[in-house]
């Protein structure tokens, strides 16, 4: 429990305030930390009796039997839980320093005493993120043993909650700290609610529902839409799975923000808050892809023919923008800052590149669900 390193954190705080040398031993009685550095591993003497006769002990410079053994000083036991942990010595005359020697054996033992709980606190914290993330990802045969281990964490299995995927760009995750961004995900969150870290650029946060307020998946994407700007980076994407009771209804949210999420990326890389919902048909796309690869690459074949053309750059953004604008030539048009004419020239350009003509609904909607099929699969 007394470390080499918390060891020195006791050294150093008791040193800033005391201008006396400290040491400070293990139950052995070796010095894991001092004030003088070329004493760190070896016996003390003074620490040693300490121990065995489980008491202070003074040292006077006038005892001969200590002469070149230890220095003056007093060495007082570190205990933690009614056990020795250790000791901790103070240089100097004893009738000088006995005043304050009671409170520097106190200060080492509290700061002992905060390691230990900062400690458990890290511990349990990790096992309660490894029994959430057992939850949503975990298999049926350990099923029993990880519902155990909730219980025991005080995880209500039955409680209703949505899932919210935190999903950082890689490039972003490696140019700006990550605990940045897993400052501001703890602002969202509540003691009723569940925050895991998944991989180097996920964090999920269970979202207990809450009534009124928070109790719909439309009132949790406009809470999460007003929470957003506030974020440290601004092509962060926030995926939402749907209100779910208990611990399988939670891996079904999970799963469904998991293709939200990867939809999302690939046709939104600039971030954004998204459900099923808003993504609407491409989430079916999406899981026609998964499910029907082959026919689905024949669809998106289509619309690969627009963007390998000379000019595909310029023809897709002018298809993404005419079906935004709902068709409508003239709003498309200044949105693109371009004459009429000129965008009616690249529809009629699209129509002989793919043999669909945007300016007919069957047609658009095969063009459309082309594109959502080509950019998921690239």
């Amino acid at each position: 429990m007394l470390t080499e390193q918390l060891a020195s954190e006791i050294v150093k705080r008791t040193m800033s305030i005391l201008e006396l040398n400290v040491n400070v031993m293990d139950k052995t009685g070796t010095i894991l930390a001092s004030g003088d550095p070329n004493r760190v591993g070896q016996l003390h003497h003074g620490a040693c009796k300490a121990i065995e006769q489980k008491q202070t002990i003074d040292i006077h410079s006038v005892e001969e039997s200590w002469r070149g053994k230890a220095k003056p000083g007093i060495n007082l036991p570190i205990r933690f839980h009614d056990d020795i942990a250790g000791v901790i010595g103070i240089t100097g005359e004893p009738e000088k320093i006995r005043g304050f020697s009671k409170l520097v054996q106190m200060g080492a033992e509290l700061t002992l005493e905060q390691a230990f709980l900062t400690r458990e606190i890290d511990r349990n914290a990790r096992m309660r993120d490894d029994v959430i993330s057992h939850l949503l990802l975990g298999s049926d045969k350990e099923q029993a043993y990880i519902l155990d281990r909730a219980r025991s964490l005080k995880i209500n299995i039955e409680e209703t909650f949505a899932t919210i995927l935190l999903s950082i760009p890689y490039h972003t995750a490696t140019t700006q700290p990550v605990s940045q961004i897993e400052a501001w995900a703890n602002t969202l969150v509540t003691e009723e609610d569940e925050i895991v870290r998944f991989y180097t650029n996920q964090f999920v946060i269970l979202k207990k529902q809450q009534k009124p307020y928070l109790n719909t998946n439309d009132s949790l994407n406009k809470w999460l839409t007003n929470k957003l700007p506030s974020a440290p980076i601004s092509d962060l994407t926030v995926a939402l799975g749907p209100f779910a009771s208990g611990f399988i209804g939670w891996r079904h949210s999970f799963e469904t923000a998991q293709i939200v999420k990867d939809t999302a990326e690939a046709l939104y890389p600039e971030g954004g808050v998204w459900d099923q919902q808003t993504l609407g048909l491409s989430i079916l796309c999406y899981r026609f892809l998964q499910a029907a690869n082959e026919e689905a690459q024949a669809i998106s074949s289509i619309y690969k023919k627009i963007l390998h053309a000379n000019d595909g750059k310029t023809l897709d953004e002018t298809f993404t923008t005419y079906v935004k604008a709902n068709g409508e030539m003239t709003k498309t048009a200044n949105i693109l800052f371009i004459h009429r004419n000129t965008l009616a020239y690249r529809l009629d350009k699209i129509h002989e590149i793919t043999e669909k003509n945007p300016r007919h609904l069957q047609d658009l909607i095969e063009l459309k669900v082309g594109e959502i099929l080509y950019k998921l699969s690239t």
